[in-house]
């Protein structure tokens, strides 16, 4: 079973982290999210189902109605959110059609997992969120992340290793629109971004041919991030 560590020190170590499970999720996948009252669960959770590509201002906690879906961009399985927090056991779980849920192919982030424990079937991730720092309202976490071995093999799981090495993740590429032919071209396409392998091609071979050229100097900046 892979496990990695790594601590969280602000926001935006929480959106990198959420964008990181967000590229490792799959449908039918279940999340458990541990940790204590404030320690950051829904803000985690937040931050994956931004990176998939729902509505900030939707993904709240659904203490009190148990759960919340969330409609997620094309390619990726949509999102359900479950605060297990006021159930007072598995049966609660029969008022928000849980067995429909399982078999939906929504990936499923739970809060508050201990309280359902007995129903939630093998094979759940788990990540365990604590509070570290001298004060309750440090927003640094120590992050704990047991994923299921089957994980490990997939393409999502170098950006949570490189997080846990303290290395930096590059920021998502975006969708965007074809410079050849102003078709749009999403953000996962292997020509990105061009909408065809075609016109990949033909636009190389204008470099090559040189009816594409630089007209300035190169900067470092350049070489680093790709010329515009």
């Amino acid at each position: 079973m892979p496990e990695f560590t790594l601590k969280l020190e602000s926001l935006a170590d929480t959106t990198a982290l959420g964008r990181a499970l967000a590229g490792l999720l799959e449908p039918g996948d279940l999340v458990r999210l541990v940790g204590d009252l404030g320690a950051g669960k829904t803000t985690l959770t937040r931050a994956v189902a931004v990176a998939m590509g729902a509505e900030a201002n939707l993904v709240t906690s659904p203490t009190y109605v148990f759960m919340n879906h969330y409609e997620t961009e094309a390619g990726r399985p949509d999102l359900a959110h479950l605060d297990c927090y006021r159930m007072g056991g598995a049966d609660d779980l029969d008022t928000i059609g849980w067995d429909t849920v399982l078999e939906s192919g929504q990936a499923v982030l739970i809060e508050w997992p201990e309280r359902i424990q007995s129903e939630l079937p093998e094979g759940c991730a788990t990540v365990r969120l604590e509070h570290v720092g001298e004060t309750h309202d440090s927003q640094a976490r120590l992050v704990t992340i047991e994923l299921p071995g089957s994980w490990g093999e997939r393409a999502g799981i170098g950006s949570i290793r490189a997080l846990a090495a303290g290395d930096p993740v590059a920021p998502p590429r975006e969708d965007t629109v074809c410079p050849a032919s102003g078709v749009r071209v999403p953000a996962d396409s292997p020509t990105w971004p061009f909408a065809s392998e075609r016109l990949q091609m033909a636009d190389l071979y204008k470099w090559f041919s040189g009816q594409h050229a630089i007209t300035r100097p190169l900067d470092q900046r350049d070489l680093e991030e790709g010329i515009d």
